[in-house]
């Protein structure tokens, strides 16, 4: 009885190997859709590449040069559990300095890396000087209509959750954060310094739109899917639909 409840309690959380499930679906169709935007043999970046996923989906399926940076290489991503990344050469470092000359590279690769940045403009200054004259910048994000699915996820899954630990906690200093968490979760950009709110007005495509046409020319937007937090109970399958996607994708120039 003791160990179903236990089951039960936790349910709502995807298991490692769930979230990596969900995750490979995710980045599968997105980068199926994003893959006919980068030529054969092209010389490949990959800012924010955590485990280096699409290091080797463009490795493997389009035989490009392939070079990763991530502030924290394997931390995050498809494959942080099982080691994807082990055989793929990726640097530390941060979009707002990266360590390459100028017009290095065909391809600069940049998924779900904007939102978390301490300087957006700064970043794509950086991402415009090493992309060569013709190369092709593909940058993601996640949109609003994500930060209210996860929204309806944290409240509706894990409120039973954050109510017992809050009340475990009754006599610790950070008391009045936990039981303001239970209705109002932190920022998926900046935790613990801004609130949910934060994501669903700058998380907006029209706002994503206007901060990457200050610096790159736009040449396509992509609303691929409409998908669930994949670190939650999935109550829909990922699919394209007319009410939004759970991510928009611009395909830039210089």
């Amino acid at each position: 009885m003791i160990s179903a409840l236990k089951r039960w309690f936790w349910s709502p959380i995807s298991s490692k190997e769930k979230v990596e499930k969900y995750q490979t679906i995710i980045r599968d169709s997105e980068w199926n859709d994003l893959k006919e935007f980068i030529p054969r043999g092209s010389s490949f970046l990959d800012i924010g590449c955590g485990a280096g996923y699409n290091l080797l989906k463009a490795r493997e399926e389009l035989n490009c040069t392939v070079t990763g940076i991530d502030p924290s290489p394997g931390s995050h991503g498809v494959g942080r559990f099982s080691g994807t990344g082990v055989e793929l050469e990726i640097l530390q470092g941060s979009a707002e300095n990266l360590p390459f000359e100028e017009n290095s590279f065909d391809v600069i690769f940049c998924s779900h890396v904007l939102e978390h940045v301490t300087d957006e403009d700064k970043s794509l200054e950086e991402i415009k000087r090493v992309l060569k004259g013709g190369g092709v910048l593909i940058i993601g994000m996640p949109t609003a209509l994500m930060s209210w699915i996860s929204y309806f996820s944290i409240m509706t899954f894990t409120t039973h959750i954050q109510v017992l630990f809050f009340f475990k906690s009754l006599f610790k200093k950070d008391v009045l954060t936990r039981f303001r968490r239970i209705f109002i979760p932190d920022s998926h950009s900046k935790p613990r310094a801004t609130l949910i709110w934060y994501d669903l007005i700058m998380y907006r495509v029209r706002r994503w739109n206007k901060v990457v046409g200050r610096h790159l020319t736009i040449q396509k937007k992509l609303k691929p899917f409409l998908y669930p937090y994949p670190d939650y109970y999935q109550f829909f399958k990922i699919k394209r639909s007319k009410l939004g996607s759970s991510s928009v994708f611009f395909i830039c120039k210089k």
